[in-house]
């Protein structure tokens, strides 16, 4: 029997940070914080630096060697003074490239400060899977860390999170799932099997309480950008000592 775990926490609040000691974690936040990190290091950011406080983002803002770009939402709407908000098609390489990038967001940000324990973390989402699958296939443990929305447990980030597991049972059958592993995989088979007949990942997210604020917010064109899978050949890696996200080396 395989000691190789596969586990998948449906909100950060679900496991305790202990727990995480020697895992491999990837924190996903689909829609929109986790796409929006791999987009903007894609596009040419140095560096990201997240964190869950908006005080704390714009003393960073005022710390941190220039250029430093200060982006963030509340709500999924951007925050008043910031430079930009939370979405991947803002991050153009003019608006990003050479620069660092502090992030507060209400759900991805705040993910990630419960993974301090971890023994090292990633950043995924749709648009990355298939390389964040390579990455981990090898590892002994791994947790897909789902933000959720407000403590509350969100459908594309359990989505992503069975899209992977797929993914990692597909490089190495001889893994232990986890119950809400287990779950996630049929929720994404099952989507799949819709997909087959027609459906959209793009409808699969709008459906979602995630997706319909978006949608009501006017970022139709965001929900269709965090659809895409394998669209950025990058895989973030938050430096746990620094406290700043990089590509993978």
């Amino acid at each position: 029997m395989t000691n190789r775990r596969l586990n998948v926490a449906f909100l950060p609040q679900m496991i305790e940070p202990e727990d995480l000691r020697g895992s491999q974690v990837v924190v996903t936040d689909v829609l929109r914080a986790s796409t929006t990190i791999v987009t903007a290091l894609d596009r040419g950011a140095t560096c990201i630096v997240p964190t869950a406080e908006i005080a704390d983002a714009r003393r960073l803002k005022t710390e941190l060697p220039p250029p430093v770009v200060l982006g963030g939402e509340r709500g999924g709407v951007i925050i008043a003074g910031f430079d930009q908000g939370n979405s991947p098609l803002e991050f153009t390489p003019e608006i990003i490239g050479g620069k660092k990038l502090v992030l507060c967001t209400t759900n991805g940000t705040v993910a990630l400060a419960h993974c301090r324990s971890a023994e090292r973390v990633y950043v995924g989402a749709f648009v990355n899977l298939s390389v964040v699958a390579d990455v981990l296939q090898n590892a002994d443990h791994v947790t897909i860390m789902c933000s959720g929305t407000n403590r509350r447990v969100t459908s594309e980030d359990i989505l992503f999170a069975g899209a992977l597991v797929e993914r990692l049972l597909d490089l190495r059958e001889h893994w232990r799932l986890g119950d809400q592993a287990t779950v996630a995989l049929g929720y994404w088979m099952s989507v799949m099997e819709g997909m087959r007949l027609g459906r959209s990942l793009a409808g699969e997210l709008a459906s979602g309480a995630g997706g319909r604020n978006l949608l009501k917010l006017g970022y139709h064109a965001d929900i269709e950008f965090c659809a895409r899978i394998d669209h950025v050949p990058r895989v973030p890696e938050l430096d746990l000592a620094l406290w700043q996200i990089r590509i993978q080396d």
